[in-house]
């Protein structure tokens, strides 16, 4: 009987042993939280959306700049991303060929950013001018100075490190949405070249320096603006789920994404790799959690949502709202001044027939006389023109 209870001693001990092992291991276990952007489009404030919200007005840099902020301020793990296209849009950006949302992006906690095709719109000289004066690192590994292997951007990758804890990040651009999203003017002397290569490459120099790796993309085929009521999303991101599955084996833990407007909901897995996205304009701000497990170096479980922006819930941050200020003070004088008037909302349309559509057709066909017909892509209409009378920032 004393034999026994030892014995029932002694298996205690190991069971207390055990548990103290479990308790020891998951206080190690890590949170690491990724916040990303894609398709800002210059949408630097707050507005309504309808398709987001009739009433309550919604996105703008500012509130982003404050969520982030604040998590940096109370956590350790946490980083913040963006998958390119962050000019092109209201007129601070046109105006400004990207100045203002550059010094506004300085004002906001990135720690890596990509380059989308609206980068491009006022041509590579300007893109490199522009983008030189960000604050943090911009990526792209597969864009280069056409005939050369001279790379457009510097960095083809960075490593953000954060209390120990080393992210690699990869900027790339997709060649069809280059080359089919870029007019042919202003990309005159640069190519993009198919990435798959380049970001192999990459992600196997960061092989042993890294915890994590992180590909910032802008590819795919654009299509509406939001993926609301959208029962596929991965469909909608076939070109990411596709070049994650071509990146097997090579280490890939994120793909963040741009260009298709496509947000995801949750996270699409494939194989080791989640891919993300928000839907654009400032409509959201993507949130991934990795539980990190220091033991097996690995993603032991995630969670991804969209964070809807919504002016009556998060306030903005105050650096950035005055940058914000200072920038739509200098444009007004130009924004404010009357150059129309209109009976009726001029309205859009991507599937048919509409007045935005009809009034910028038939000033091309003004524009060239004797033209037989006048051709403009739905895509480049990204907002309606109002009632009344019609400034040229509208």
């Amino acid at each position: 009987m004393v034999y026994m209870n030892k014995k029932f001693s002694i298996s205690l001990l190991s069971l207390c042993i055990g548990l103290s092992s479990a308790i020891s291991f998951s206080a190690d276990a890590r949170d690491i939280t990724i916040y990303y952007t894609n398709d800002l489009h210059a949408h630097v404030t707050p507005e309504i959306i309808p398709y987001v919200s009739k009433t309550r007005p919604v996105g703008g840099f500012a509130p982003i700049s404050k969520i982030v902020k604040d998590a940096k301020a109370k956590e350790k793990d946490v980083f913040f991303f963006d998958a390119g296209d962050y000019f092109t849009g209201p007129f601070i950006s046109t105006l400004t060929k990207g100045e203002a949302i550059i010094d506004i992006l300085n004002t906001m906690p990135y720690d890596a950013v990509s380059v989308g095709n609206h980068e491009f719109d006022h041509g590579h000289e300007n893109l490199v001018k522009q983008l030189s004066k960000l604050q943090f690192p911009v990526l792209l590994d597969n864009v280069f100075y056409s005939g050369t292997d001279t790379p457009l951007i510097k960095e083809p990758y960075t490593i953000v490190e954060k209390d120990g804890f080393k992210i690699g990040v990869i900027g790339m651009h997709g060649v069809s949405a280059f080359y089919e999203a870029i007019a042919a003017g202003v990309r005159e002397g640069v190519d993009c070249r198919d990435p798959i290569p380049y970001v192999k490459k990459q992600l196997e120099e960061l092989k042993g320096k890294v915890d994590l790796t992180v590909l910032l993309a802008h590819e795919g085929v654009p299509g509406m603006q939001s993926s609301a009521g959208e029962a596929d999303v991965a469909r909608a991101l076939k070109t990411d789920v596709d070049m994650a599955k071509s990146l097997e084996g090579y280490g890939l833990n994120v793909l963040i994404t741009g260009h298709a407007h496509k947000g995801t909901p949750e996270p699409i897995k494939v194989g080791d790799t989640l891919v993300v996205s928000t839907d654009a304009y400032t409509i959201e701000l993507g949130k991934l959690v990795l539980d990190w497990n220091p033991e097996t170096q690995k993603v032991d479980s995630y969670n991804g949502k969209l964070i809807t922006m919504y002016a009556d819930t998060y306030k903005p941050d105050p650096v950035t709202q005055a940058k914000i200020d200072e920038w739509d003070n200098k444009v007004k004088k130009i924004t404010d001044e009357v150059v129309a008037h209109s009976p009726e909302v001029l309205t859009r349309s991507y599937g048919e027939s509409a007045p935005t559509g009809n009034l910028i057709t038939d000033a091309l066909m003004a524009t060239v006389p004797g033209a037989d017909a006048a051709f403009y892509n739905a895509g480049g209409i990204r907002t309606e023109l109002p009632k009344g009378n019609i400034t040229y920032g509208d």
